[in-house]
């Protein structure tokens, strides 16, 4: 009977592996098309191939990874038009998101996003933390959900080149500045605005640089 029970350490393992490649692939460590070599991936993270393939295998269900037939896994690498319906999903999801933060979230709850959008400004590199804020702070589980997950680790996998550009870090922090501040104003539909022409020129700059 005990064989038929799930392995819960190998289970913990899977899950350890997933969220350290997953961090490597947010990081720009492991960039769109770079292999996903699964026994060195577990002589790195000290543990048997075992969870790291299942690890991959979680990867490829939320289609961040891909495997052809006897080939090695790569992580996703998404065509122009493929990402650019990812922004314009985010420009209308993002949108809303901000706007129902706007109305939803506790004044104290803006005052430390704004708190935090200005230690990025110290550190001169914009945070996608302040997205998932928002998300959250949208009180509305779906949309939490949706860019918690699949899309904004789809997003990730290219965040690294949209922010490489100095010029564009320094407008990226401006216009999370503009964004924070028009919710601490409740101004919602000044909020959803700004949050939607950031994503937009975002995908500008991104577009720009792989063309």
């Amino acid at each position: 009977m005990d064989a038929l029970l799930p392995d819960a350490g190998a289970s913990t393992l899977a899950e350890q592996a997933l969220d350290r490649i997953l961090r490597l692939i947010r990081e720009g460590q492991m960039g769109p098309g770079a292999t996903v070599n699964e026994v060195e991936l577990a002589r790195r993270f000290g543990m048997s191939r075992g969870p790291v393939r299942e690890a991959v295998r979680r990867l490829q269900e939320r289609k961040l990874v891909t495997r052809g037939p006897y080939l090695r896994a790569r992580v996703v690498s998404l065509s122009l038009d493929e990402l650019q319906q990812v922004f314009e999903l985010r420009e209308c999801i993002e949108g809303m998101a901000c706007r129902l933060a706007t109305q939803r979230l506790s004044s104290v709850a803006i005052d430390d996003m704004k708190h935090a959008v200005e230690q990025d400004m110290a550190n001169g590199s914009p945070s996608f933390d302040f997205h998932l804020a928002v998300a959250q702070g949208s009180g509305n589980a779906r949309i939490a959900a949706l860019l918690s997950a699949d899309l904004y680790d789809l997003v990730r996998l290219y965040y690294w080149r949209s922010g490489t550009v100095q010029l564009r870090r320094a407008e990226a922090l401006d216009e999370h500045w503009q964004i924070a501040t028009a919710m601490a104003t409740r101004n919602a539909a000044l909020a959803e605005s700004l949050m939607r022409s950031h994503i937009q020129r975002a995908w500008q700059n991104l577009r720009a640089e792989a063309e």
